[in-house]
């Protein structure tokens, strides 16, 4: 994909190059997470530092990291922590295979019991028992 892409791109193009829709092209350009295209209108066009910085951000979502620290990421910001900082940010819960519950880790006692709460009746929700009832 990246070999073949042009120079210069329409949204189409790339949105075909780089796999994420227009539409979420356009909300990271709004969010401030990519730069607005070249030209206005139907003029519009995209260049190869747009496909780069576009995968960077998917890779990032990917890692499932917020638009905040995506930004923070981008401008150079440093990490937070060691090599996997949101292993270390977050505290999770499962739920089930595929589902769980997230809550940042410097959480107070409380809202932790609060999380730690709602995780345990999730879990029973989903049970046959609960289910029969």
């Amino acid at each position: 994909m990246a070999a073949d892409a042009p120079e210069i791109m329409s949204i189409h193009q790339l949105e075909a190059a780089s796999g994420v829709p227009s539409r979420r092209i356009r909300h990271f350009i709004a969010e401030g997470l990519l730069p607005p295209p070249l030209g206005k209108g139907r003029a519009a066009h995209y260049d190869r530092q747009h496909l780069e910085l576009l995968r960077q951000i998917e890779a990032l979502r990917a890692a499932n990291l917020g638009l905040e620290e995506i930004r923070l990421r981008l401008a150079g910001e440093p990490e937070r922590g060691g090599a996997a900082p949101e292993s270390e940010a977050w505290r999770r819960w499962e739920i089930a295979p595929g589902i769980e519950l997230h809550a940042r880790a410097d959480l107070g006692p409380e809202p932790a019991r609060i999380a730690q709460t709602l995780a345990e009746l999730a879990r029973q929700m989903r049970s046959p028992e609960a289910n029969d009832g």
